[in-house]
């Protein structure tokens, strides 16, 4: 089997066996398609970046090179494009993380002592967890919980989840389909009575 021109959109079953073929033209023919698909994944986080382009290249290689150092922990096949998507994800999540924690903080001024805005950092750190966990128990959808946790506190923008969503169905999701489901979401959990408590405790 020889395929020198491998589309990258390639279903995922043959994508897997492409990137663990004995034929070396084969498998680099594989690798180059997955590469622009985890680019494409990767642009769609970094687009906010001042060097966006340059950092979803950087995350796309490093995805593509740890995709074939792991290769045989996907004991999946038909998972394998989700599985790879996750790798250039938790990358790029990481690098801007990483950024972030870089930023210098903020001087101290005469309302916002240093003490202060570290406590409040944490707190939000804190808070940010006990909400992903009460998300897990909404009474939603596990597409629902995805997008909503994806988009608030994952930040992820429409596009990157639509891409996670039409991969899980394998079939195609629109970002304005993520929109209408959010905005579905969020007014049910509105009327929920465990997250009107937890806002109403945060808030106090």
């Amino acid at each position: 089997m020889t395929l020198p021109d491998l589309d990258p959109a390639l279903e995922s079953v043959t994508l897997h066996t492409a990137c663990g073929s004995p034929d070396t033209a084969v498998q680099t023919a594989a690798y180059h398609a997955l590469w622009h698909y985890l680019y494409r994944v990767a642009a769609a986080m970094t687009r906010s970046q001042p060097d966006g382009e340059a950092l979803a290249q950087d995350c796309a290689q490093r995805a593509l090179l740890r995709v074939h150092q792991q290769y045989d922990r996907c004991d999946e096949p038909k998972a394998f494009r989700v599985w790879t998507r996750r790798i250039v994800c938790n990358l790029v999540i990481d690098e801007l993380r990483r950024r972030k924690r870089l930023q210098p903080l903020p001087e101290p001024g005469p309302d916002l002592a240093q003490p202060d805005h570290v406590e409040s950092a944490v707190l939000g750190e804190i808070t940010a967890v006990s909400l992903r966990q009460l998300l897990a128990q909404a009474p939603i959808s596990d597409r629902s919980r995805r997008v909503v946790i994806g988009r608030y506190l994952d930040n992820n923008d429409d596009e990157t989840l639509a891409l996670t969503e039409s991969e899980l169905a394998n079939s195609e999701v629109l970002p304005s389909h993520i929109q209408v489901t959010r905005a579905k979401n969020i007014a049910k959990l509105r009327q929920w009575p465990l997250l009107a408590q937890f806002l109403d405790e945060t808030r106090g």
